[in-house]
């Protein structure tokens, strides 16, 4: 997998954890201390994500880090 599948994978993924929680762009960005543009960015796996912000997301969606990175194999 090379990196722009990767963006855009985990970029899908943090999308569906968002929607499953029935959750907007806007709400997320807020509660994370993102943009809402840079929100749109990840989740259309544009933008690289810092290790920061992806934490701050996934405590805001409840996301289990160890299932939520577990298939992704280099």
């Amino acid at each position: 997998m090379n990196k722009i599948e990767f963006l855009q994978n985990l970029g899908f993924a943090i999308k569906v954890a968002r929607l499953r929680q029935k959750m907007s762009q806007e709400r997320l960005a807020e509660l994370s201390d993102c943009s809402m543009s840079y929100i749109g960015f990840v989740e259309r796996g544009e933008k690289s994500i810092s290790l920061y912000n992806f934490l701050k997301i996934a405590n805001v969606l409840n996301l289990d880090l160890g299932k939520f990175l577990g298939d992704y194999k280099f």
